[in-house]
């Protein structure tokens, strides 16, 4: 007998079973006996005494199931209803054999079970079929394997259609990267719900998928709507998009790699992922400057995007400092006059980091006599960077809660485009 179904014995039974019953498995024989009878007040005496007997749960469950169908006889389908789901409750949802008993006994039970009860595909007049989902996400970690393959997958769908993420299994699968998508495409998927004598029921499901990477796609597409995303300040989407553009499954040109690597700085700087976004300007304005040096001929709109991408980054913040020492909470720059570049040194293309180390005081300010050039690409640069840190502000360092004198080194670019 499974945990979820019950079978409704005969109405009476013999002596010698009953003298190896328990307590409560005896008084209940008993009541089934008076229920055959009709001698239904002594049977509801008996029911009684089985309940307050019980040492089990299947004890417990044969008591409500026998109150039910002593109910029903009498007349009290409200009351019967009540004792069956006393007995769905105890996660009872199916009872075989009601209708042997009294007909109609069956439905009663079941009006209070279906919503709980799962039902399997032979008790089905109508199975749960897809209507629509989303489009599977393919892993991006597994787009450079590309790998391939079959995944069968099991769930449950509830009586409006919905799949269950708790019945929710990965049967077989080629990898278990496609796990997550495969449930989170279940899980929004809109299934017509199995039925069953008219009404909406629970079922399982079990469904195969042919798992595929995507077909290639046009990088120059993906990156321009990597722009128009970043344009609605939807970073994430941005930088997924030109991941996507940079995927070697799509053939990328050398000036689509640059094209990407720029937008990509673009919605890392949004983001305020400021180390990053260097790394991916600085990898693509070199690229950039590899293929016009090449004579290459680029389209005007890189070209643009190129221009504006090195104008803003003489422009932009510098970088934040770093301790020499150990603090609890560093410094941070808060503002810095404009960085002027010299003419002669833009001329000649000559750039690079210059880094100053100085002094700041508890409440954030540099200490000039403490200002000094630890590392230059050029001389020229120095005064310059010495004049931006001595007019920079500062929030101090703290130790242990309070605001601390610390030294810095703060890194000063000079970018040579």
């Amino acid at each position: 007998m499974s945990r979820r179904t019950l079978l409704v014995a005969a109405l009476a039974c013999s002596a010698s079973a009953l003298a190896a019953q328990s307590r409560s498995q005896e008084l209940i024989t008993n009541a089934r006996a008076l229920i055959a009878a009709r001698d239904f007040p002594r049977a509801d005496v008996a029911l009684s005494g089985a309940l307050e007997s019980a040492l089990y749960l299947l004890d417990s469950v044969n008591v409500f199931v026998w109150r039910g169908i002593l109910e029903h006889l009498r007349g009290n389908d409200s009351l019967a209803r009540l004792s069956f789901r006393q007995v769905v409750s105890l996660h009872q949802t199916q009872v075989k054999g009601l209708d042997q008993i009294s007909p109609g006994l069956e439905d009663l039970f079941e009006s209070e079970a279906r919503p709980f009860r799962v039902y399997a595909d032979s008790e089905l007049d109508q199975r749960a079929a897809w209507v629509s989902g989303p489009k599977f996400g393919y892993p991006p970690e597994l787009l450079p394997r590309r790998v391939t393959g079959h995944a069968i997958v099991h769930a449950t769908i509830d009586s409006l259609g919905k799949a269950e993420a708790l019945g929710f299994m990965v049967l077989e699968s080629p990898d278990q990267a496609f796990d997550a998508p495969l449930q989170q495409m279940m899980l929004a998927a809109q299934f017509t719900p199995a039925r069953r004598k008219g009404h909406a029921v629970r079922s399982d499901v079990t469904m195969g998928f042919d798992l595929r990477p995507p077909a290639p796609e046009n990088p120059t597409r993906l990156i321009t709507t990597a722009r128009e995303q970043l344009r609605t300040r939807h970073a994430d989407s941005a930088l997924a998009l030109t991941a996507q553009a940079l995927d070697s499954a799509n053939h990328v040109t050398p000036g689509e790699r640059v094209f990407a690597l720029l937008v990509q700085g673009m919605a890392l700087r949004q983001k305020g992922r400021d180390s990053l976004a260097t790394v991916s300007f600085n990898a693509g304005l070199a690229g950039y400057r590899d293929l016009t040096a090449r004579g290459i001929d680029l389209a005007p709109f890189l070209k643009r995007l190129a221009d504006s991408i090195r104008i803003s980054r003489r422009a932009a913040p510098m970088e934040a400092p770093t301790v020499v020492g150990t603090v609890d909470e560093p410094p941070a720059l808060i503002r810095h006059p404009p960085i002027r570049y010299a003419p002669e040194m833009q001329a000649l293309r000559i750039g690079g980091t210059v880094v100053v180390e100085a002094t700041l005081d508890t409440t954030g300010r540099v200490l000039p006599a403490t200002v000094k050039i630890v590392q230059t690409p050029n001389p020229v640069f120095d005064a310059e960077s010495k004049r931006v840190v001595l007019a920079a502000e500062y929030r101090p360092a703290r130790v242990r809660g309070r605001t601390a004198r610390v030294t810095i080194r703060q890194p000063i670019t000079f970018a040579a485009y």
